[in-house]
């Protein structure tokens, strides 16, 4: 009973150090849709949801994380980079969104690269 103890310590101490292995660090630009400069001082709310499945039988796992753009219009999070994921920015009258998840783009994110956000205005729309 104690070596079965021992081999799933191991197991669980290998998958935490690949996780972190994958571990990344990016940067989220929130970004106006007409002027396609950064929104400055606007605070906008970015939501992540981390995406799994297989092709178009992908299911959306409940937002993993929240962020809120600093002064700049920019966040930076870590995230697991053998994962997809899709970004949401969520503000009274505005929305957009990126999707690196398997049905919408094979790219992967990779370490220090920056993802625009455009803000579409619903006013505007």
């Amino acid at each position: 009973m104690a070596s079965i103890s021992i081999i799933a310590l191991l197991i669980s101490n290998c998958s935490r150090k690949t996780d972190l292995e994958n571990q990344i660090t990016i940067t989220i630009n929130s970004v106006d849709s007409e002027t396609k400069q950064r929104r400055i001082n606007t605070f906008d709310t970015i939501e992540v949801r981390k995406e799994v499945g297989i092709g178009f039988f992908t299911r959306r796992i409940p937002k993993v994380a929240e962020y809120v753009t600093d002064s700049m219009g920019s966040v930076k999070i870590k995230i697991d980079s053998a994962c997809g994921y899709r970004f949401m920015l969520n503000k009274r009258g505005f929305y957009g969104s990126e999707s690196f998840a398997e049905p919408f783009t094979k790219e992967k994110l990779k370490d220090d690269q920056e993802i625009n956000i455009e803000a579409i205005s619903l006013e505007k729309r």
